[in-house]
């Protein structure tokens, strides 16, 4: 056993986290670390859906709300597509929030530098020979939350999926970062997202395969993060990345999802205390709609006494 720990369901993924830890740095910084590695290794990441749980000694449990933003802020209703009518696939672009989540996530926690933390996913992104994503992920290094509102991520969505090609998309969509600082919801001595609940009922059906990756520090801080990971979404040509189609398309005589509301998504990860009310676990479950403790094949334990970590994987 070790005094800081990292696992999750992706070995890129898990291999980061641990290199992070073994730098001294923290577990939230460690489940970030984690995060950009797959959104430089692979295309379907960085514009799904995340979550991000994170508890330290007495500071109690925040949750970080990446997922999906329905579109459409700043314009006025469209007239919407008829019942019998094909939506295209540009109308089902939705709003990615995963990098302001992850940002907000990191200023929390006030570790590493957001430099550390990006840099594997930039190497992987080079391995990978993704060349617009490695720039992408550059700019999030450079200039922070400030990437989510650049033109150069911004121009991109909106050429491809902006109202002149039939999309949602607008740039009021980008013009501000969304709120995504919550308190964690604690029940039956378990902190989980606030939308974990709603996230159960979430067909998955367009947000790919679920991941997740979970840290103890040797502070005692715990973290989790879940993701999802595309293998056949909208294609992105100018950042080598691809969306989910997830948005809900205006449909006439339908009242239509608020532009800026979150679309739910699975957020399978939750935080464990004891008895006493202290942080004893963090678990995660990547495929599953909803996180049971009972079940969860990945589970972190620290011992109170020896501080010392283990690691279950069922």
């Amino acid at each position: 056993m070790t005094r800081a720990l990292a696992i999750a369901n992706d070995p890129v993924v898990e291999e980061a986290a641990t290199e992070f830890l073994g730098a001294n740095g923290s577990a939230t910084g460690a489940v970030l670390c984690g995060f950009f590695a797959a959104a430089g290794a692979y295309a379907g990441v960085l514009l799904g859906p995340v979550s991000v749980l994170a508890a330290g000694v007495g500071a109690g449990a925040r949750a970080f709300d990446g997922r999906l933003r329905q579109p459409g802020l700043g314009t006025r209703r469209p007239r919407g597509f008829k019942a019998d009518e094909e939506v295209p696939d540009e109308a089902r672009v939705a709003v990615p929030a995963s990098i302001p989540a992850a940002l907000v996530a990191h200023a929390y926690d006030g570790g590493h530098s957001l430099a550390s933390i990006v840099k594997p996913g930039i190497s992987r992104a080079q391995r990978a020979g993704a060349a617009a994503r490695a720039s992408l992920l550059r700019l999030v290094r450079t200039g922070g939350a400030g990437a989510f509102t650049d033109v150069s991520f911004v121009r991109p969505l909106l050429r491809v999926a902006g109202p002149s090609q039939g999309g949602l998309l607008t740039t009021t969509d980008f013009s501000q970062v969304p709120d995504v600082d919550h308190e964690a919801t604690l029940r039956d001595g378990l902190y989980e997202p606030p939308w974990a609940e709603e996230g159960a009922a979430t067909d998955t059906t367009e947000l790919g395969v679920g991941c997740a990756v979970c840290a103890v520090d040797v502070r005692g801080n715990f973290a989790a993060l879940s993701y999802r990971r595309l293998v056949d979404g909208f294609l992105l040509e100018d950042l080598e990345l691809e969306a989910p189609l997830a948005a809900v398309p205006v449909k006439r005589g339908v009242a239509r999802v608020a532009p800026g509301a979150p679309l739910s998504a699975p957020a399978p990860i939750a935080i464990r205390t004891d008895g006493a009310g202290a942080i004893v676990e963090v678990l995660a479950a990547p495929n599953a709609a909803r996180l049971d403790v009972a079940t969860a094949p990945f589970v972190l334990r620290r011992s109170a006494s020896s501080k010392q970590v283990e690691a279950l994987r069922r």
